[in-house]
């Protein structure tokens, strides 16, 4: 009986933590207004392809963008692009961007510093 209750508990940890960085990317795509410039959107691709977040792990983005928010990653406009958004708002825009597929236009010449997809080219 000790063994069912544990296993139940443990699923239900794993089942939480594994939605913890689960936004909704409607929700997002409203909050993004900020990002849209520099990161592009659904319709416009952004200032340069190399800042594109379309497509990337939301989770990742979360982590990342949390840091900027944190301070942990010093750039000052990311500092202050994210100063005012909270953890849960910063979910909701990475889970729009991971729904906007990869871009049209990326260089296979040009490596992107913290891409998801190490080595997968």
């Amino acid at each position: 009986m000790k063994a069912q209750t544990f296993a139940l508990a443990t699923a239900a940890i794993l089942s939480v933590s594994a939605t913890a960085h689960a936004g909704d990317p409607a929700v997002g795509k409203q909050k993004a207004a900020a990002c849209i410039a520099c990161h592009g959107s659904d319709s416009y691709p952004g200032i340069f392809y190399t800042l594109q977040l379309g497509g990337r792990n939301a989770d990742k983005l979360t982590v990342k963008t949390m840091k900027y928010k944190t301070g942990k990653i010093l750039h000052p406009m990311m500092n202050l692009a994210v100063a005012f958004f909270d953890e849960k708002e910063i979910e909701d825009i990475a889970a729009y961007y991971q729904s906007l597929g990869k871009p049209a236009f990326t260089s296979p010449l040009i490596k992107i510093k913290g891409d998801d997809e190490d080595g997968a080219r």
